[in-house]
């Protein structure tokens, strides 16, 4: 049977290697669907909130939490969809050759990496925009705690 986009990319961002029968799909099909009308229903209140409150204060102000708000969103969102996979068991892993199994653990490594490329890339263009100096220091602690984050799932995925 041929997926969706949507079950794709679910299978590719939380690692599924197998596919998914008529159960795992309708339960994954609306977890996304109370995703979608919820984020919705939050576009709609916090557009129309940001141009009731830019009446009343600086538009940067109001377009600057705006954004932080609606990462915010995205965030529980993501939250919500990982709950419902680890709660049905999709994110255990299964491998049938030991060549499967290196092919997911470099995904998974080459995955985390371009994910902490993206929020380096992120606090950069963040300290550039509000104009504080963060340093040198903060973007080492910070690599290096998310590496460490990194090695930490990985022990406790794969071993």
């Amino acid at each position: 049977m041929k997926e969706s986009f949507f079950i794709k990319l679910v299978k590719y961002f939380y690692g599924i290697n197998r596919p998914f029968d008529e159960f795992t799909r309708s339960i994954i099909n609306e977890a996304g669907n109370k995703i979608a009308i919820w984020l919705i229903v939050y576009l709609l209140v916090s557009s129309l909130a940001s141009l009731v409150i830019g009446n009343f204060y600086d538009n940067s102000n109001v377009a600057f939490g705006l954004m932080f708000s609606n990462i915010t969103a995205v965030l529980i969102a993501l939250l919500y969809m990982n709950a419902v996979v680890h709660r049905h068991g999709l994110g255990e892993y299964d491998y049938d050759d030991d060549t499967e199994r290196k092919r997911a653990i470099r995904s998974y490594f080459i995955q985390n990496i371009i994910a902490l490329v993206c929020i380096i890339i992120f606090l950069v263009c963040l300290t550039l925009f509000l104009g504080a100096d963060f340093g040198f220091i903060f973007f080492t602690v910070y690599t290096i705690l998310y590496l460490f984050i990194i090695y930490l799932g990985y022990r406790r995925t794969f071993k």
